[in-house]
C-alpha cells in the first residue's frame, strides 16, 4: 500500500499587520508557493494546524484570501484532502461555518466537535487516503480547546480517548494527531505568541502524544521545530516572521510521509519575499551614528508590499527630544517600512534607573502588566492560581467575536 504524503503548515495569521503595515503581499506569495509545492510533491493531504486568521474577527480580505485558496486548491488538485483546525487566534464558529459549503474532501474543524456534550469522534477522526484512493492512515483533528470545551475532563483525557478511537479505526495503519497548544520544550517567540491556558496549564507534556501516535502535528509556536517525546512531534511554524524577534527563524512547512515502518519528515524552506533590516546590525549605537547609517541606505523605488521592514535601535546616552523626527527625516525617500524604534538605556548611568525604563506600547504583554500592577499594589507577585485565572479571562476576551451571536 502506498503511504500517505502530508504537507503540514500552520499559523498563517491571515489579516496580520506589523506595526500597521499590511502583510497581504507576503500572504499571496506564500499561498501561491504552497499550492505549487503541494502539487510538486504529489501530496495527498494539506494540513493546517490553527491560527488561520490573526484575530477572531478578521477583515473581509483575509476571509476572501482563505476561501479563494481553498477553491483554487480544489480545482487544481481535486484528489487533495484539506484539513484545517482552529487556533487560539481564530473564532471557532467562524472556521466551522463554511463547512456546509465545501465538499467532502475539505474538513474545517474550528472548535472541538461535540455530540450530546461529548467529543464527536465521528467528526474528529478522519480517514487519510493515498494517491490510489485507499485509506492508508487516520487523523485526529483536535483544534485549540477553550476552557469550556473540556467540561469536567482534562486535555490529557481528551487526547487519550482520541488516541484510543483512532487506534480502533486504524487497525494498524499510521495515526496522526493534531493540536494547537504549547507543548513543554517548545521555543516561544516573545512578541507575537499569546500565552494560552488549557485545562489550567500553560505548557503541556509531550506525553499527550503517546508512542502509538505516528506523527504529532502541532500549531501555535511560530518557530518550526521538533519536540522530544514518545513519537515524532513537530511544530510546522508560521510562513514568515510575525514580529521582529522572528526575523532569524528558518520558516518552513513539513512534508510528512507516513511510511509503514516509520514516518519521514522533511522541512521545505519557504522563500522569504520581504527582508527584515536592523540598524545598526549589531549593538545599539548613539543617535548621531544611527542617523548617518539610515541616511546611507540606498534609495530604491519598490512597491509598498515589497519594501523591507526596518527596526532601529538607539543607545540612549542622554535625553533625545527630537529622536523620532530625526529618524523619520533620515528615512525620507527610502523604500523601507519602519516597524519600531527601540530605545536602549545605557547601563550604569542614570538612564538605566527604574524611573527611566520604558517599553514600546506594542511590546507590552498583558500578563506582565498584570504581574507588575499586582506587585505594586500588594508588594508580592500573584500566586499561580490567580495568574491562571487572569490568563483564562484574557483568552476569553481575545477570542470573543462581537459579530457572531453564538459564543465560540
Amino acid at each position: 500500500m502506498k503511504p500517505v504524503k502530508i504537507l503540514h503548515t500552520s499559523d498563517w495569521h491571515l489579516g496580520h499587520e506589523l506595526a500597521g503595515h499590511s502583510r497581504e503581499g507576503e500572504h499571496d506569495a506564500f499561498l501561491a508557493w504552497l499550492l505549487d509545492t503541494t502539487e510538486d510533491h504529489s501530496c495527498d493531504v494539506l494540513l493546517v494546524t490553527g491560527d488561520l486568521y490573526d484575530v477572531a474577527n478578521p477583515p473581509v480580505s483575509a476571509q476572501q484570501r482563505l476561501y479563494t485558496f481553498i477553491a483554487d486548491a480544489r480545482r487544481r488538485l481535486p484528489q487533495l484532502q484539506i484539513i484545517m483546525i482552529g487556533g487560539n487566534h481564530d473564532s471557532a464558529l467562524r472556521i466551522d461555518l463554511p463547512g456546509a459549503l465545501v465538499d467532502e474532501r475539505v474538513y474545517l474543524v474550528g472548535g472541538l466537535p461535540k455530540k450530546n456534550r461529548q467529543p464527536d469522534f465521528e467528526r474528529i477522526c478522519i480517514p487519510l487516503e493515498n494517491s490510489d484512493g485507499q485509506v492508508a492512515g487516520w487523523l485526529g483533528a483536535v483544534p485549540f480547546c477553550r476552557p469550556g470545551d473540556l467540561g469536567r475532563g482534562s486535555l490529557e483525557e481528551l487526547y487519550m480517548e482520541t488516541t484510543r478511537e483512532l487506534s480502533a479505526r486504524a487497525n494498524g495503519l499510521p495515526i496522526v494527531l493534531t493540536g494547537h497548544l504549547h507543548v513543554a520544550g517548545g521555543d516561544v517567540s516573545e512578541l507575537s505568541e499569546r500565552r494560552i491556558v488549557i485545562g489550567g496549564e500553560e505548557a503541556h507534556a509531550a506525553s499527550l502524544f503517546s508512542a502509538s501516535v505516528t506523527y504529532g502535528a502541532l500549531g501555535h509556536l511560530h518557530r518550526a521545530q521538533k519536540i522530544t517525546g514518545p513519537s515524532l512531534i513537530r511544530y510546522a511554524g508560521s510562513p514568515f516572521p510575525l514580529s521582529v524577534t522572528e526575523r532569524d527563524y528558518r520558516h518552513s512547512v513539513t512534508l510528512v510521509t507516513l511510511a509503514p515502518d516509520e514516518p519521514l519528515a522533511e522541512e521545505l524552506l519557504i522563500p522569504r519575499t520581504v527582508p527584515f533590516l536592523r540598524v545598526p546590525n549589531g549593538a545599539p549605537r548613539c543617535l548621531d551614528d544611527v542617523v548617518k547609517e539610515l541616511e546611507a541606505l540606498p534609495v530604491e523605488t519598490l512597491p509598498r508590499d515589497q519594501q523591507p521592514f526596518l527596526e532601529v535601535s538607539v543607545l540612549m546616552e542622554t535625553a533625545e527630544p527630537h529622536l523620532h523626527s530625526r529618524i523619520l527625516n533620515a528615512l525620507e525617500g527610502k523604500s523601507v517600512r519602519l516597524t519600531r524604534i527601540n530605545r536602549v538605556a545605557q547601563q550604569g548611568g542614570h538612564l538605566g534607573s527604574l524611573a527611566y525604563q520604558r517599553q514600546e506600547l506594542a511590546d507590552l504583554q498583558p500578563e506582565k502588566v498584570f504581574v507588575a500592577l499586582h506587585e505594586r499594589k500588594y508588594d508580592k507577585s500573584p500566586d499561580t492560581a490567580l495568574e491562571r485565572a487572569f490568563a483564562e479571562l484574557l483568552l476569553l476576551a481575545e477570542t470573543a467575536d462581537p459579530t457572531l451571536t453564538k459564543a465560540d
